[in-house]
């Protein structure tokens, strides 16, 4: 079963898709923020309409779905948080601070 997270990525994938030329970098945290304050229940039936399903629709075919929506890749190269601030989800390499 997909996560939260997850579909809140797809479903803003399936926005920005729409509406790509249109939409700006305010915009896009915008609509991140709107989707992440969807409750479950209406994540899931938006994306069920999104993705041309019926509502309600079993995990296994929303997740199926879900796997075919390319989510546009972030100024890193990897699809995720699309707003473009730097991943800082990694340990330290040589020479980056610690804070020790």
């Amino acid at each position: 079963m997909a996560d939260r997270q997850t579909k809140e990525r797809k479903l803003v994938a399936l926005m920005i898709n729409d509406l790509e030329a249109s939409m700006g970098l305010e915009d896009l945290s915008r609509a991140e923020k709107e989707v992440q304050a969807l409750p479950e229940d209406e994540l899931d039936r938006i994306l069920a309409s999104r993705l041309d399903l019926p509502h309600p629709t079993d995990e296994e075919a929303l997740d199926s779905a879900l796997l075919h929506v390319r989510e546009p890749e972030t100024p890193s190269g990897s699809p995720g948080d699309l707003t473009g601030a730097p991943d800082m989800s990694h340990n330290p390499g040589p020479g980056e601070n610690t804070d020790n």
